[in-house]
């Protein structure tokens, strides 16, 4: 990497920190205190909620990752997109379907105890379980900046990461949940509109589409240009990696945050709809951008490139582009990271306050201290993400390992708990039991994950499996006690602790 890009880079880097920094603290001030810091009033229009979702969904994964995806696989690069459309499509649907919005809930956990009848041990297993969750998203989104930076500055991966958290922790220290939203706004805008400019400018570069087909048809890569890369793929691994990612929006308490802070639920699941659809279009654009970046770097020889494709995105932004439109690319990417790891930050955040100090204390944080121990808690929950980074190898593989192990079994329970009318508590806890179980034992014994990836090429789709069986045989076996909204209701405020 030359030295003047590198510096160029961290200039513009810099500024556009301090520009996030800024929409962060003029957005959110007067908000950021007390429960607001964490909800940001909770009454959120349309425009608001879709951009913030959809700045979230087109993250580390839609962006660097299906980037070096398409540089290996051509079309696979965009599966990553469709697994995630249709999984925050079907969301939306039983948003719908629920009337998830009128419940006023706060966190996750609050709704998973209220379709179990206001179990509190529902709630407190699905609190840890789901700030776990955030913890991994968010470093998968650290990992995918510190990419960005290792490459760009030369810098170590380490110091590129802790670089990473910091970039998106201040604004989120500041500003909390409106800050979130209101940068996630411009996030969205700069990454949509610097990926179709640099599809543009990429593919005349690469010698238009018949340049890329040829390239790829001489390396012997036919199958990249078939349908989301089924050819090279197949299909096993195809439908294992759209499963990775479809599955965990179902258990994904960001994504739950952006109906729970909507003005109504028609608002909400309007907002949701609309990303899903913005994604399923935007997820090609990485892709053909990953092939372009494989016909140039084939033609330039680019032995770097070639052997990590992880440096795809990278490559395009500091070799094939001037330092101008790079920047462009690169603060578009960036942007991507960001949006996302903001939203996983200040969701964690508060599941730590509203759900995981009332289990260990019996009441609920007084008003006046949320904001102080809420910026404490995003300081925390950024340094346990950075630790998580170190499972990491690339972007894809995090997600479909690490995340595609752990989130089934929350997924199945929140999905039977609201639309099956037998699921019972108890079943409930044996799907979040044994899924976790089974990612624990995929992520830590190797022999048993070399049998899973033989089968099943990645562990999302046999940890549903167990998951739903678990669910469903506890469930049947266990008595269900009958409750009337109202009464899980009650028991849900109850559970928030009394105020001290």
């Amino acid at each position: 990497m030359e030295g003047n890009f590198g510096t160029f880079f961290l200039i513009g880097f810099a500024l556009y920190v301090v520009l996030m920094i800024v929409v962060g603290y003029i957005s959110s001030k007067g908000k950021s205190s007390g429960k607001g810091y964490l909800t940001g009033g909770g009454q959120l229009p349309f425009f608001l909620i879709f951009a913030t979702m959809g700045a979230t969904l087109i993250g580390t994964g839609s962006s660097i990752g299906a980037t070096a995806n398409g540089f290996k696989m051509g079309f696979g690069g965009a599966a990553y997109g469709l697994g995630a459309a249709l999984g925050v499509l079907t969301l939306a649907w039983i948003a719908k379907k629920t009337k998830l919005r009128e419940k006023n809930f706060v966190t996750m956990a609050e709704e998973a105890q209220f379709h179990y009848n206001g179990n509190k041990l529902v709630k407190s297993v699905m609190s840890i379980m789901m700030y776990v969750i955030e913890v991994v998203w968010l470093g998968n989104h650290v990992n995918g900046g510190a990419t960005y930076l290792s490459y760009v500055t030369g810098l170590d991966l380490v110091t590129s990461k802790a670089i990473a958290v910091l970039a998106f922790g201040v604004y989120v220290i500041i500003g909390g949940y409106l800050a979130v939203v209101w940068t996630d706004l411009i996030q969205l805008t700069i990454l949509v509109i610097g990926f179709i400019a640099i599809t543009a400018v990429c593919l005349p570069m690469a010698g238009g589409w018949s340049g890329i087909t040829d390239t790829i048809t001489a390396a012997g890569m036919e199958g990249n240009l078939s349908f989301y890369g089924v050819g090279t793929m197949g299909v096993m691994a195809l439908v294992s990696l759209i499963w990775s990612i479809f599955i965990p929006c179902w258990g994904t308490p960001t994504y739950r945050m952006r109906v729970y802070t909507a003005k109504s639920n028609k608002t909400a699941t309007n907002a949701l709809k609309t990303s899903g659809l913005l994604l399923l279009g935007f997820s090609l654009l990485p892709a053909i951008i990953g092939m372009a970046a494989f016909t140039i770097a084939t033609n330039n020889n680019a032995a770097s490139v070639l052997e990590n494709p992880d440096f795809a995105f990278t490559y395009i932004a500091t070799t094939a582009l001037g330092p101008v439109l790079g920047l462009l690319f690169m603060i578009s990417g960036l942007s991507a990271t960001m949006s996302s790891g903001d939203s996983d930050a200040i969701a964690g955040v508060t599941i730590a306050i509203q759900d995981i100090y009332p289990i260990f204390t019996g009441k609920s944080l007084p008003e006046e201290k949320v904001g102080k121990w809420s910026r404490i808690m995003t300081v925390v929950t950024l340094l346990l993400a950075f630790c998580a980074t170190l499972f990491a190898q690339d972007v894809i593989s995090y997600i479909s390992n690490v995340i595609g192990s752990i989130i089934p079994g929350v997924s199945i329970a929140m999905v039977l708990g609201a639309l099956w009318k037998r699921a019972t508590w108890q079943g409930g806890l044996a799907s979040v039991g044994i899924g976790t179980l089974f990612g624990v034992l995929y992520l830590f014994v190797t022999p048993f994950q070399e049998w899973i990836v033989g089968i099943f090429t990645g562990p999302a789709i046999p940890a549903t499996i167990v998951a739903l069986v678990a669910e469903v045989v506890v469930s049947l076996c266990t008595k269900k006690v009958e409750m009337s909204e109202e009464e899980r209701m009650a028991l849900v405020v109850e559970s928030r602790g009394t105020a001290q």
